[in-house]
């Protein structure tokens, strides 16, 4: 075996046995090499620029890797696919589903290719050598494309723990914009689960009420003043000013209100430009209050804080 095929055996042995042109190229091969191993049957060509390693047994991952890699780079299993990937579909089987940078336009045959406006939001994980995107956001991109399997995929995630409301609620957050695919389908998930608690004032006093009788951080001080980054002055529940550290509760109200949900995370991120450490919770995360008070402790170690100093 000559050097450059023990090199693409290496990658193509991670790969499912599919490796692409360029990546012959980077090993020392050619054009030539390829045009002459595929005339012969050692190698075929799948997709364009993709070439797989004849004998290898075909599989759902190798279909998989050979859209990706058609794709290009930045391209990553999304939707029904990564659904499938993560052990989370009810399916036994799932259409090929890619998603890439929205200025690429791929056209692969027998691939669907979502381009997105919000790619690199997503939390990328490797399933068995395979990019894919994490359970939240594919609980996201399941409503835009196969609402009735959202649903049962959150559940299965859930159950593997791989899967938490809080990420859930993060995912909704960040994505939040008009029009944005499969946003309804995760806001009335959440809201099921999130939509008994009372409002916003009252969701404060319980978190207030938490940390005062924890006896573990110091005793914050509510409605603190902040300058953001993009100069507008707001106020947020509580705050230690010494550390810099800032806690916001939202109520339900801000997971039915999509127009609220945009504003405030402007606002939140504005607040963390601004050279703040930002926590938020909702009323159903403090039915966790160890948790709670746990991540302030460690925001507020963070910040220069020690339990010497404690009110």
């Amino acid at each position: 075996m000559s050097q450059i095929d023990a090199a693409v055996a290496k990658l193509a042995r991670r790969q499912h046995g599919v490796f692409t042109l360029r990546q012959l190229l980077s090993v020392g091969g050619t054009k030539q090499m390829a045009r002459r191993r595929c005339e012969r049957g050692v190698w075929r060509s799948p997709a364009r620029g993709v070439l797989a390693i004849t004998g290898v047994p075909g599989s759902f991952e190798q279909r998989v890797m050979i859209a990706i890699l058609a794709c290009g780079d930045g391209a990553i299993a999304s939707h029904r696919t990564a659904a499938q990937l993560l052990g989370i579909s009810s399916r036994t089987t799932a259409p090929i589903e890619v998603s890439v940078p929205y200025e690429r336009n791929p056209k692969q045959r027998s691939v669907r290719c979502h381009r997105s406006r919000d790619l690199e939001l997503a939390e990328v994980q490797v399933r068995n050598g395979i990019p894919t995107t994490g359970p939240a956001r594919t609980i996201l991109d399941l409503g835009a494309v196969a609402p009735a399997l959202a649903k049962a995929a959150m559940w299965r995630a859930m159950r593997t723990d791989s899967l938490r409301w809080e990420d859930l609620l993060r995912t909704l957050l960040d994505h939040s914009r008009r029009g944005r695919p499969g946003l309804g389908v995760l806001r009335a998930l959440i809201h099921e689960h999130y939509g008994t608690i009372a409002g916003d004032s009252d969701t404060e006093e319980l978190a207030y009420q938490i940390l005062l009788d924890s006896g573990r951080v110091p005793i914050p001080e509510r409605l603190v003043p902040v300058v953001c980054a993009d100069g507008v002055e707001v106020t947020v529940d509580f705050g230690w000013p010494d550390q810099n550290a800032l806690v916001e509760v939202y109520g339900v109200d801000h997971l039915r209100n999509e127009s609220k949900i945009q504003i405030d995370l402007h606002r939140a991120n504005q607040i963390i430009l601004a050279g703040y450490e930002l926590l938020i919770y909702t009323g159903k995360m403090l039915a966790r209050p160890d948790q709670f008070v746990f991540d302030v402790e460690t925001m507020l170690h963070r910040r220069g804080w020690t339990p010497g100093a404690a009110a």
